[in-house]
């Protein structure tokens, strides 16, 4: 018998994952595509787009729907920064047509609309039968009374009809057309090349054909669609490759900063600043496999989802969906991991495959949750800290300690306070070096001393301003025996306001800049 082991390659493990979607009817054709820091490393296609057959590939149009959001409130941002104006404006200022039912309500401002957490009633069922209502229209039905469900900027609730109205501000704001604005000052600038609004599509292009099943089981295409009044809330179209391209340049903002990342476009402040949760949702419990739980906690930012747990960091995505298509991308901004997928049918789940995906591609890569680059000043002082509690000196207690550190807890109580501690686990082994532990800033350490009956777990936290100084000092005993989860790994995680909070560690890569290692 042989013991030979055949091993697939990762490409064709996510062709399986994704063929699986058109092999069950779920729609008529489906194609993706998964990136790295450097864009889309891989795409594919299954089915056919249309009634002649053209094969799904990263070069064919779909619309986009919903995902459309992330362009608009970037192009809001744009002109944010170039001062024509501001997140906190009130919708009215702009769109005056927009009239509360209750006017004794606070009126919502753009970033609350684009955050989804304008106060307005969830409006998916109503919305897609009105894509191309003209924009006056619209407004006429606006200026009769809009309800609020909640108080603005309190509560998440998905808004389309608050996005479309923030869109129109963008526009009233600029002087000039949405669409000739989004076009000009961000997609041609990018090179997004084949994203267009659907009103504005090449007629060369390739385009995927919307379908749904009748009660026979045949495929029954949709008429395409462009939109009106609702073009900032869902009417863009786009390609795999494109979104690849779009998901890549605003994962960049947050890792180290490359040549050719330099872009006028929007600055990589401004990119997170996208990024960033404007209103958090109740956490949630996962379901990961091979009976594991996670808790995540989300929310939404402008016009993107945001979801964090301690294993992968933060993975941040939207989906869209319109008559005879659902679309889902996903990224993960520390690793520049993402994957896109299109699809011209309505049924099935493609956003849970896209995810699906970019969580195998984030185990096989062993991707961390987040990457903390230690200063220079909290190597050299984890080092002193680490000499203190080995060998007690008062001066070098004196040079590396804040003025808060004798006053929260007298030096004399620290020392007895670190004697007692190390006769629990002692005596230490000089012979044997400290070992790095994690790490949740720059700003901080925890690591390990070992004892000939145990460990200490020590933590520094050094203070904001120059010189740097240690502002928090925390030693720990683990007796041997003890299982290390008993007690906190990362004991820098006590720094919340209130009660002290012990938490697992989260998967923390540690960088140790001069040394150019990894821990």
């Amino acid at each position: 018998m042989s013991d030979e082991v055949l091993q697939v390659p990762f490409h064709k493990e996510l062709d399986a994952l994704f063929g699986q979607h058109t092999a069950a009817g779920h729609s008529r054709a489906l194609v993706y595509g998964v990136t790295d820091q450097d864009g889309l490393s891989h795409a594919a296609g299954f089915g056919t787009v249309d009634e002649h057959g053209g094969v799904p590939d990263a070069d064919v149009v779909f619309p986009i729907a919903s995902m459309t959001k992330s362009f608009i409130a970037c192009a809001v941002l744009i002109a944010r920064d170039q001062g024509q104006l501001s997140l906190h404006d009130p919708i009215t200022r702009y769109v005056p047509e927009f009239v509360l039912a209750d006017d004794r309500q606070d009126v919502p401002t753009i970033e609350m609309l684009l955050g989804m957490c304008g106060g307005l009633t969830e409006d998916n069922s109503w919305v897609d039968p009105f894509i191309n209502t003209p924009t006056e229209d619209l407004l006429a039905q606006v200026s009769e009374g809009v309800r609020l469900s909640h108080l603005p900027g309190a509560v998440f609730e998905y808004s389309n009809l608050g996005f479309t109205i923030a869109a129109l501000a963008l526009s009233r704001a600029v002087g000039r057309p949405l669409a000739e604005f989004v076009t000009e000052e961000l997609l041609r600038p990018l090179g997004l090349t084949s994203t267009f609004c659907d009103t504005a599509v090449p007629d060369h292009l390739p385009r995927a054909v919307g379908y749904s099943l009748d009660t026979e089981g045949n495929w029954v295409a949709y008429p395409p669609q462009t939109s009106d009044a609702f073009l900032g809330a869902g009417g863009l179209v786009s390609t795999v490759r494109d979104l690849a391209r779009w998901i890549t340049w605003l994962g960049s903002a947050f890792r180290p900063e490359r040549a050719e990342d330099d872009t006028p476009v929007l600055s990589r402040l401004s990119r997170r600043d996208l990024q960033r949760v404007r209103v958090f949702m109740p956490p949630s419990l996962t379901l990961a496999g091979f009976g594991q739980v996670r808790l995540n906690s989300s929310g939404y930012a402008l016009g993107l989802a945001v979801t964090t747990d301690l294993h992968r960091g933060t993975v941040i995505s939207h989906g869209g969906g319109l008559p005879g298509f659902w679309l889902y991308m996903a990224w993960h901004p520390e690793s520049g991991h993402g994957a896109v997928v299109l699809t011209n049918g309505n049924r099935g789940n493609p956003g849970g495959l896209c995810v699906e995906a970019l969580g195998r591609v984030l185990n096989r890569n062993q991707a961390h949750a987040t990457t903390a680059t230690l200063w220079p000043e909290t190597i050299a002082l984890r080092a002193q800290a680490d000499s203190l509690i080995r060998h007690w000196d008062d001066s070098l207690a004196a040079r590396i300690f804040a003025e808060n550190i004798d006053f929260d807890r007298p030096l004399p109580q620290r020392r007895a306070e670190l004697a007692r501690l190390v006769a629990e686990v002692g005596p230490l082994l000089d012979s044997r070096p400290s070992s790095a532990v994690s790490a949740s800033t720059a700003a901080d350490i925890t690591w390990s001393i070992p004892g000939e009956r145990g460990e200490l777990l020590c933590m520094i936290h050094l203070t904001p301003v120059e010189p740097a100084r240690i502002q928090e000092f925390v030693v720990k005993a683990v007796p041997a025996g003890r299982s290390r989860s008993a007690s906190p790994t990362d004991i820098s995680l006590q720094r919340r306001f209130g009660d002290v909070h012990l938490t697992p560690a989260a998967n923390v890569r540690l960088r140790f800049p001069e040394a150019d290692r990894e821990e």
